[in-house]
């Protein structure tokens, strides 16, 4: 959502992926339109904002690379809600990164901004930004 809307993090978030490789899992696609649609129906953004920031997040995952929900997501994301006192969608990012980091042999880290994602990765071993 930070990257669509002004928010608390919006520029720190915009700072650390320009002109990087951005990656993110499917479910941002829609839980970023959720966060959006939600906005608008509360009269927090207008319609013609939230169509703007719908068409700019359509036109990002064109250029981001996109982790898909796989059993390989879902399992590890099962495993870290054993683990991790995660909400679904965080336990499906955290796990995409790790999936996403052991296909590349890579450490990918994680940019988050919640406080039990960003323990999770960390206890996890990821590195953690901001």
């Amino acid at each position: 959502m930070k990257r669509y809307v002004r928010e608390t993090g919006s520029r720190r978030l915009r700072h650390l992926v320009a002109g990087q490789p951005v990656a993110t899992s499917r479910l941002s696609e829609v839980e970023v339109a959720s966060g959006l649609a939600r906005r608008a129906r509360e009269r927090a953004l207008t319609k013609a904002d939230r169509d703007r920031a719908l068409a700019g997040l359509l036109a990002d995952f064109d250029a981001f690379i996109v982790v898909e929900l796989t059993p390989a997501v879902t399992t590890e994301a099962r495993a870290l809600l054993l683990r991790h006192p995660l909400r679904t969608g965080d336990a499906i990012q955290l796990a995409s990164c790790r999936v996403l980091s052991d296909a590349l042999r890579v450490t990918v880290p994680l940019v988050a901004f919640d406080d039990r994602l960003r323990s999770a990765a960390a206890a996890e071993g990821l590195p953690v930004l901001p």
